[in-house]
């Protein structure tokens, strides 16, 4: 069985001389590795589309459990990404979290559609913020399912826009006004109203809006505490020697 459809390059590597191993993300099937057979030296059939971050219209076959490229378009190659250092380090570590995630089938369109705006913003912000790879972990987690609403204390239903001193207690995950009590066990993270409220727009806005936001110092502190402490308990990630690792 043949079939084309738009992909995105997540990794190569080789297999044979002139042979590649491509893994892909697609909106229909979400992740899967495919064989480009001569890969490596055909300027014809895969002219400028074998490198990560591209984005492509391949044709593939499958058959005997494996799929083999057959040609490939290139679509957007992303290419200032690769000549700044700094977008290049915050799209790595934004794809490093998309692998990461395992995102299934059922999430893999919308997930699709979030990491091509992502990179596509990353190549053309005239200076992305520093924050830009955690805007995305919030995002996607959130788009999966897994990030927790901040909207209202979990205690009282209070709105969260009404309090400031709220704590996260993490393993739970819920949010606390000051006046309802916390649990005698687990990690708590405090968190101010300017937080919740950043949480609330990184989830609601595109990519392209996220320069937008500017957080006091030690609001993205706050943000980023929350953030590193809910992946590394409810996803079992966390970032080690520039990877993401599961615990």
């Amino acid at each position: 069985m043949e079939f084309s459809e738009k992909a995105l390059v997540l990794r190569v590597g080789r297999f044979r001389e002139i042979d590649a191993w491509v893994r892909l993300f697609s909106p229909s099937r979400g992740a899967y590795t495919a064989f480009a057979f001569g890969g490596c030296r055909s300027r014809r059939r895969f002219c400028g589309c074998l490198d990560v971050f591209n984005l492509v219209q391949f044709k593939v076959k499958t058959g005997r459990g494996y799929h083999t490229l057959l040609e490939g378009r290139l679509l957007n190659g992303h290419g200032r990404l690769r000549a700044e250092p700094a977008r290049l380090g915050m799209a790595v570590n934004c794809l490093k979290f998309f692998e990461a995630m395992e995102v299934g089938a059922s999430g893999a369109r919308a997930a699709h559609a979030l990491l091509v705006e992502t990179l596509e913003t990353l190549a053309a912000e005239p200076a992305p913020p520093s924050p830009f790879p955690l805007y995305f972990r919030a995002r996607l987690a959130g788009d999966q399912g897994f990030l927790p609403s901040l909207a209202a204390c979990h205690g009282c239903g209070r709105p969260g826009s009404e309090f400031s001193g709220a704590v996260f207690h993490v393993e739970e995950g819920r949010l606390l006004c000051p006046a309802c009590p916390r649990p005698a066990r687990g990690t708590v993270v405090r968190i101010g109203r300017d937080v919740v409220e950043l949480v609330s727009d990184v989830c609601r806005a595109r990519p392209a809006q996220w320069a937008g936001f500017a957080p006091s110092p030690g609001a993205a502190g706050e943000f980023s505490r929350l953030l590193d402490r809910f992946v590394t308990y409810h996803l079992g990630l966390t970032w080690e020697h520039g990877t993401f690792v599961r615990n």
